[in-house]
């Protein structure tokens, strides 16, 4: 393999089209550089998957929360029938349990530190997993409820009050309307 290598390079050397062979060779990796942008990385695929799995749980998070807080409010005197819509800041987000080790080293003139940090894999029936220690729910940025007592001050007040207590959002996130009739 070394001879047949050493064979070309001189034969290149050698040949008076040199400057012609470079270009196109040069040429060739360009083109193979272009084109690896076009083919698909499968390192994306996890991510995607990742993102999608975000999202549903964002969204089956959102929609418990908007059921929950219609069938509370619904409860309180005056409001009546209400259609509650939640808006999220952020998704799901996970904390992961992690290994972490810490060397240190003395020199006589310096002092070194060193910081590793591994997450704990966990394999379940083959199927390896980072071991999730904390789930932190969406945040939520704003709730708009529409009630048929949200036209009354003391209603739309007391509403106001439960929404902001219940989830813990300041009332200036809490939006409520009267419904049309």
């Amino acid at each position: 393999m070394k001879k047949l290598i050493q064979q070309l390079a001189d034969r290149l050397k050698k040949s008076p089209d040199r400057l012609k062979i470079a270009v196109v060779l040069g040429a060739a990796g360009m083109l193979m550089i272009l084109l690896s942008e076009f083919v698909p990385d499968s390192k994306d695929k996890p991510e995607k998957a990742i993102s999608k799995t975000e999202n549903t749980e964002s969204d089956d998070f959102k929609k418990r929360t908007e059921l929950e807080l219609k069938e509370l409010l619904e409860q309180i005197d005056g409001v009546g029938e209400c259609e509650v819509m939640i808006s999220i800041e952020s998704g799901t987000e996970y904390v992961y349990a992690e290994n972490i080790s810490r060397f240190s080293e003395d020199n006589a003139d310096r002092r070194s530190e060193k910081l590793d940090e591994d997450i704990v894999i966990t394999e379940n029936g083959g199927n390896r997993q980072p071991l999730v220690r904390k789930i932190i729910d969406p945040q939520i940025g704003g709730v708009v409820i529409v009630c048929d007592g949200g036209g009354n001050i003391s209603i739309n007040e007391r509403v106001q009050k439960a929404v902001s207590t219940a989830l813990n959002i300041s009332s200036t996130r809490v939006c409520v309307e009267a419904k049309c009739r």
